[in-house]
Parts: C-alpha cells; sequence; structure tokens
C-alpha cells in the first residue's frame, strides 16, 4: 500500500514537470518611441523567472495599461528552449506630451485654463505639470514633477503653487459667511518608496502661506497664516485591464502635523478607498468613500466640499471635517478609434461640520458621461448632473481637459 501511493505521488510531481509553462527569461518591445527601452524594461524585470502561463501574461497586460502611456497592446510568447520562453510585445504609445487647455462649469461657475503636461518626462515614465487657471475670482499657477518610486529606487516629488483669489466661502445651504481677499503660496517636497507591486508609502514636507485682505468684520476670524507642514502617507492599489475598463481597487491614508511661526500646532488625517468592479465586460460598479478630518485647523486651510467622493455641496463650501461615500455603475456605451464613451448612474451620501459646527447630512443621485481617449495620456470631458436630495437642488458639474 506504502509503495502505491508513493508511486501515485512521484507521477504526479512527474506530470507536474511535464506540464509546466517555460520560464520568461528576455523581453522584446517593438513600438517605443518617446519612452526609454531600458525604462520599459525596468518595469518588466517582476516577470523575469516567472512562467510563461496566460495568467502572467495577463498581469504584464496589466502593468503596462496601468502605465497609461500605451495602446494597441498585443502579447506572446516565443519559445527560446524547452524550458525557457521570450515574451514579445507589440505596442503603440499614445501622446504623452501636449498643451492641453482646460475648461470647467461647476455650479455655473466657469473657470478656464492651460497646461504643458507631460506624462513621460524624458522616457523615463516621470510626470511634469505647468500652467494655470484663471476664473471670475481666481488666478493662479502651478508646477509639479513627479518621479514615481521603481523597485528598489526612491521615488521623490516637488510641486509649487501660488494664487490670487477674492474668496467667498459659503454654508451648506449655499449661504455667504466669510468674504475676503487672499494671496497664497505653497511648496512641498515629497519622497517615496514601493515596498511590493501594490503598495507604497510617502512622506512629505512643506512650505505654505495665506496673506488676507478682508474686511475688519472677518478679522480675528480668518487671518494670515504661515505653516509647516510634514505628513505621512500610505498607498494600497491594484488594477485590471478587462480590453474595455482598467479597473482599479485602492485605499490610502495620511496623516499631516502643521507648525505655525508662533508653534500653534493642528493636525488631521484623510482617508480614501476606490473600488472598481467588472460584472460585465461593458459595466462595472464603481465606489469611492473618502473622509478627512482637521483638528483646529484655520478656516483658510479648510477642505473644498467636493473633496470627499461627492459632487452634494455648492462649489465654495469648505469645511474641516467630512467624509463621503458614491457607489453607481459605469457603462461602457460607445468605443471608437477616439476612445471609449461611457455613461454612470451614482448614489452620494455625505456628512459634513458646517461654519456653524453642526453636523450636516446630504444625500442624492445623479449621472453623467465620460470620454477616455485611446490616443491621449489625458482624461477627455466628463459630464455631471447630481439631484441632492436633502436640499432639493441640482449640482452640475462640466470639464475638458481635466476635473478641477
Amino acid at each position: 500500500m506504502k509503495k502505491s501511493f508513493f508511486a501515485v505521488a512521484l507521477f504526479a510531481v512527474f506530470a507536474g514537470f511535464l506540464n509546466a509553462e517555460p520560464i520568461i527569461t528576455k523581453f522584446e518591445i517593438q513600438g517605443l518611441k518617446r519612452t526609454k527601452e531600458f525604462a520599459a524594461q525596468r518595469d518588466l524585470k517582476k516577470f523575469i523567472g516567472k512562467e510563461a502561463s496566460a495568467e502572467t501574461l495577463h498581469s504584464i497586460e496589466n502593468s503596462l495599461q496601468a502605465d497609461n502611456l500605451f495602446t494597441n497592446i498585443s502579447i506572446e510568447c516565443e519559445p527560446i528552449t524547452e524550458n525557457e520562453s521570450c515574451v514579445k510585445i507589440s505596442l503603440e504609445e499614445k501622446m504623452s506630451i501636449l498643451p492641453l487647455p482646460i475648461v470647467a462649469v461647476n455650479d455655473g461657475l466657469f473657470s478656464a485654463g492651460a497646461f504643458l503636461i507631460d506624462s513621460n518626462a524624458m522616457g523615463l515614465k516621470d510626470f511634469f505639470i505647468l500652467g494655470g487657471i484663471f476664473s471670475r475670482d481666481n488666478i493662479s499657477g502651478m508646477t509639479f514633477f513627479s518621479r514615481p518610486p521603481k523597485g528598489s529606487s526612491l521615488g521623490f516629488s516637488i510641486y509649487t503653487g501660488i494664487s490670487k483669489s477674492d474668496t467667498e466661502l459659503v454654508t451648506t445651504k449655499d449661504d455667504s459667511v466669510y468674504d475676503f481677499g487672499s494671496l497664497s503660496f505653497r511648496g512641498s517636497l515629497g519622497v517615496s518608496k514601493k515596498f511590493f507591486d501594490c503598495f507604497s508609502a510617502e512622506l512629505s514636507t512643506g512650505f505654505g502661506i495665506v496673506k488676507i485682505d478682508g474686511s475688519d468684520e472677518i478679522k480675528g476670524e480668518i487671518e494670515s497664516e504661515k505653516v509647516w507642514e510634514s505628513s505621512a502617507a500610505i498607498d494600497f492599489k491594484t488594477a485590471d485591464w478587462n480590453g474595455v475598463f482598467m479597473s482599479e481597487k485602492s485605499a490610502a491614508a495620511k496623516a499631516f502635523v502643521d507648525v505655525t511661526p508662533c508653534r500653534d500646532v493642528f493636525n488631521g488625517f484623510e482617508l480614501k478607498i476606490k473600488i472598481q468592479q467588472p460584472i460585465l465586460d461593458k459595466l462595472r460598479i464603481v465606489q469611492s468613500a473618502s473622509c478627512f478630518y482637521e483638528f483646529d485647523a484655520p478656516i483658510v486651510f479648510y477642505t473644498g466640499g467636493r473633496s470627499a467622493s461627492v459632487s452634494l455641496f455648492p462649489s465654495e463650501f469648505s469645511s474641516d471635517s467630512m467624509a463621503g461615500l458614491s457607489i453607481g455603475l459605469e457603462y461602457a456605451a460607445l468605443k471608437t478609434k477616439i476612445g471609449l464613451f461611457s455613461v454612470y448612474a451614482v448614489y452620494q451620501t455625505a456628512r459634513a461640520k458646517d461654519f456653524d459646527r453642526t453636523w450636516v447630512f446630504n444625500q442624492g443621485a445623479g449621472g453623467g458621461m465620460k470620454m477616455y481617449l485611446s490616443k491621449v495620456a489625458f482624461p477627455a470631458c466628463s459630464v455631471e448632473v447630481i439631484y441632492n436630495i436633502t436640499e432639493k437642488e441640482f449640482r452640475t458639474g462640466f470639464s475638458i481637459g481635466m476635473s478641477m
């Protein structure tokens, strides 16, 4: 009996070796133009030594699609020896550098601008943006450079921004609370590290200044502020390409401590979760939730009301505490050579602390349209209409170029 069992086990192991897929030992990539060959190969090194199975080839395509730099990707495996194989990849690069006009209308407030964006700076998959936005009450400019962490190498980011605004802050019911002018500047530097394919962390520090030009009525409540900020963040993210959508599952957490020259200290945290799950090839569930809390933050550092995954509150509302949830369905209505047109429907709910320090609950439902360009590594346009059931009013949003 023992001999029979040993023989069966030995046969199972031997059969496993016979059915094993060849090992990936090299990649050949055709179609690269701006992207450096070593930069593309660098991100595929993690697949060297793995079996050339259908699952591994799908993971390779996921990795390339997640860069949002390539389209028309085809992957095939070619044997080198009995136990080794070469993965041949054919692709086209999207336009990754171009001047991008911005037009947005949120609740009737118009804004426009232009940016020079390079999502593949120097062919190294770095990200660079330079530009500005103007509206009736605001003019601002910013520059940002980011090098994501790769393998054992650290990543880093640099940001500077300046704006001049005539700011009106309103309650959740759209009643005016404060009206003041301001000149602000912010700069920051971050260092990031990737620990696993789906997990990374970042430490950052920065300086911000807001100079207030307002009436005596707000003196003592809204004042000029200077602050040093230090923060730590962790991020978990996976993505899967099903031939129609690049669906993402992610979770992020951030904690910060800010110190003023008078050594006043305020701190806070932010949490974000996103889940996109296909249920059919062209239909997926889209869910997002986020919350933030800022302890004893000055009003000038409050966060905008559309930062908690919802579009329920007025564009000019801001708060130091908010939580929101959005859940819905997105359908790929039309796919052409230009790109993908989708429609979606969502239910949203949120809770925020208003300026009278009471908690306000809102809920609503609505939908919209999005366009994803196939040849350009940037968003194209989006239209959204949300009906706030609690306040019995509509919130609208429209953007070309990117969401603002």
